[in-house]
């Protein structure tokens, strides 16, 4: 019984804040259905950046591009087991387009390493050997994030996400 409670407490808070966050957005962009969803969009990009790996506890040093799904990563390991979160995020619809160009160098020196293109639930190995190479993505609605995961893992990543440009 107690659980029913919470499922049902947390539905109705998320559905109140879902409902507020729509009045806050822009009333002259379109319906009341249109501002709800963008609300609701805009409150889980917020919430999204919270599943990428803190800046202090990368083992490289990140720069930000234009929103959490861009920018330049540089990591020298040593031994590392673990996942990093590195660029991404959860978006319905990304402000600044859905076309991302990654353009990485990955050096195992030992152990094994794997970076990873996390679209929705499905999983895309980008790079697991040493290599370097220029791709494109589209990203989808819904959690889009590259990562790369170690195990024993001494190396490099050098990594750059950009707009592709169409």
């Amino acid at each position: 019984m107690k659980k029913i409670k919470i499922v049902v407490s947390a539905f109705l808070i998320i559905s109140i804040l879902s409902c507020l966050s729509g009045c806050g957005s822009n009333h002259d962009k379109g319906s009341l259905i249109d501002n709800l969803i963008d609300g609701w969009d805009n409150w889980i990009q917020s919430f999204s950046k919270h599943a990428l790996t803190k800046e202090k506890d990368l083992q490289g040093e990140k720069d930000e591009g234009i929103d959490a799904y861009t920018g330049t990563y540089v990591a020298t390991y040593n031994g590392f087991n673990g996942k990093e979160f590195i660029f991404g995020g959860t978006a319905l619809n990304r402000e600044n387009g859905n076309h991302l160009q990654v353009t990485y160098k990955l050096t195992i020196e030992d152990g094994t390493a794997e970076l990873n293109w996390i679209a929705g639930s499905d999983e895309y190995s980008v790079a697991n050997a040493n290599s370097e190479d220029t791709k494109e993505y589209t990203i989808s609605s819904g959690d889009n994030y590259i990562i790369l995961k170690g195990e024993n893992f001494s190396g490099s990543l050098e990594l750059t996400v950009k707009d592709a440009e169409n």
